[in-house]
């Protein structure tokens, strides 16, 4: 079950990285070309395995768009994914942050649900 994690972690750092890199003037056109068709691909409800088949419309899924990410990650110029890779690591920095932020959102917003509905119902009996 680690190496799952630390897959995914992994993969989650190449994300960030290679969407920093799109913005990167020096990044070749053809690499943000690939990039885009992986993402459109992912959004898009026509795959080479539809969605509908249990568990092979997912894979499908799983295995092109990280195939992408890591064949467009090992092209990138090795200046350009320096960079990224760089502030990338500075996005991940205020990782914490954000999640407490949107936690303590979220609780108030449950919190506001709450007491309208226990207000509702007491108006209404």
């Amino acid at each position: 079950m680690k190496k799952l994690f630390a897959f995914f972690n992994i993969f989650r750092r190449d994300i960030v990285t290679m969407l920093i890199a799109i913005k990167n003037p020096r990044t070749p056109l053809k690499l943000k070309g690939i990039l885009a068709l992986a993402v459109i691909y992912l959004v898009s409800p026509v795959d080479f395995l539809p969605d509908a088949i249990p568990l092979a419309g997912i894979v499908d899924d799983m295995v092109v768009v990280p195939a992408a990410v890591y064949g467009v990650m090992n092209l990138l110029p090795a200046s350009v994914r320096s960079d990224s890779e760089a502030k990338a690591a500075a996005v991940f920095r205020h990782v914490p942050l954000v999640v407490a932020c949107v936690t303590i959102f979220i609780g108030l917003w449950l919190l506001l649900i709450v007491f309208g509905i226990y207000s509702f119902v007491t108006w209404l009996f």
